[in-house]
Formats: structure tokens, C-alpha cells, sequence
């Protein structure tokens, strides 16, 4: 081989050494803005969790949470993008039911106060048709308080399992930019709290004649 073939093939050799060493960088490059803006999105994802639990849920922070975890992409980090979508996955559906446990609370209250104002009425004007009434309120107040249970239950879980999103993260990304156990702890007391006085609440509008 001539040095002429030599030069050529070093040269070759050389253009191709420089475009993987030139394609590597460009990887790393993106993979550290990938994980970078995965962050970004987890700790506000944290913020807005800590906000549904500490101050009153509302449609707009599960909007945001949601498009955070449309917004959590990383092609060059998939198990970092992979966690990432369960954690801010937890904290909207955890901010959903919050918001819904509200909304249930308010409607729950709503109907007990209208099934004692039916049943205060005197027993001498209680005819068939204030029967039916009253039949109809008790099964609304059943029906709201089921669904406010259900809700409260489904609240509790999704705080109880959240550590398991929240293990898989932590070693990526450390647990500053992850909920805090003792406001978890609080919450999930907060939700027991509220089921319990949920179902006083009922057997006492049970207990109405």
C-alpha cells in the first residue's frame, strides 16, 4: 500500500474516530439537558402537590400536574423519564382526589342540611308525598357520603404508595425535589381524619326522625 492509500485510509480513520468522539458529546450533551429539565419538572411537580395538600385543591394545579407528565421526556435517560411519569402521575391523581373529596365534602353537607330541614317538619304534616321527599333525601345523602368515602380511601392510597415513586427517584435526583415524609404522614392522617368524621356524620343524619 502506497503512502498516498496510507494517508487516505489514516485520514478515514481519523474522520470517523472524530464523528463518534463528536456524537458522544452531542449524546451526553442531551442527555444531561434531558434529565436537567426532568428535574425542573419533578421539583414543580413537588410544589404543586404540596400546595393540593397544605392550601385548597383546585381543576388548574391537576391541569399543570398534567402537563408536567406530558411534558416528562427523555430519550436519552428512559428509567429517569420512566420514574419521573410515576411520581408526577401520583401527585395528579392525588391532587385530583383531593379536589374531588371537596367538592363531595361541600355536596355531603349540602344534602344532610336538606334531609333535616325535610325532616323537621311537624309529623301532622307528613303526607305521601313528604314521605317520597324524604326518601329521596336520605338516598342522596347514602349515595354522597359512599362516593366521599370511596374518594377518601382512594386519597389515602395513592399518599401511602407514593414512596415507591419516590425510591426510585431519590437516588437520580435526591430527595430535596421529592414531598416530604412528615407532610405524606400528615396528609394521609388528614384523610383518616376526614373519613371518620365523614361516617359520624352520616350515622347521625341516619339517626334523623
Amino acid at each position: 500500500m502506497g503512502k498516498r492509500q496510507l494517508a487516505w485510509v489514516a485520514g478515514f480513520v481519523a474522520l470517523v474516530v472524530a464523528a463518534a468522539v463528536g456524537y458522544a458529546m452531542v449524546s451526553a450533551a442531551q442527555k444531561r439537558t434531558q434529565q436537567r429539565q426532568v428535574g425542573e419538572l419533578v421539583a414543580d411537580s413537588t410544589e404543586k402537590l404540596r400546595q393540593a395538600l397544605t392550601a385548597r385543591a383546585d381543576t388548574e394545579l391537576v391541569a399543570a400536574l398534567d402537563a408536567n407528565l406530558k411534558s416528562t421526556r427523555a430519550p436519552r435517560d428512559p428509567q429517569l423519564a420512566d420514574a419521573a411519569e410515576q411520581y408526577i402521575t401520583s401527585a395528579r391523581e392525588i391532587a385530583k382526589r383531593r379536589v374531588e373529596a371537596e367538592r363531595l365534602t361541600r355536596q355531603a353537607a349540602a344534602s344532610r342540611a336538606a334531609l333535616a330541614g325535610h325532616m323537621a317538619h311537624a309529623a301532622s304534616r307528613r303526607g305521601d308525598a313528604w314521605m317520597r321527599d324524604a326518601l329521596a333525601l336520605k338516598k342522596r345523602v347514602e349515595s354522597d357520603h359512599f362516593e366521599l368515602g370511596i374518594t377518601l380511601k382512594a386519597l389515602y392510597e395513592l399518599l401511602y404508595n407514593l414512596s415507591d415513586a419516590e425510591k426510585r427517584l431519590e437516588p437520580r435526583i435526591g430527595a430535596a425535589l421529592l414531598l416530604e415524609p412528615a407532610l405524606n404522614d400528615s396528609a394521609r392522617q388528614q384523610a383518616q381524619a376526614d373519613a371518620r368524621r365523614a361516617a359520624d356524620e352520616l350515622a347521625r343524619a341516619r339517626n334523623i326522625r
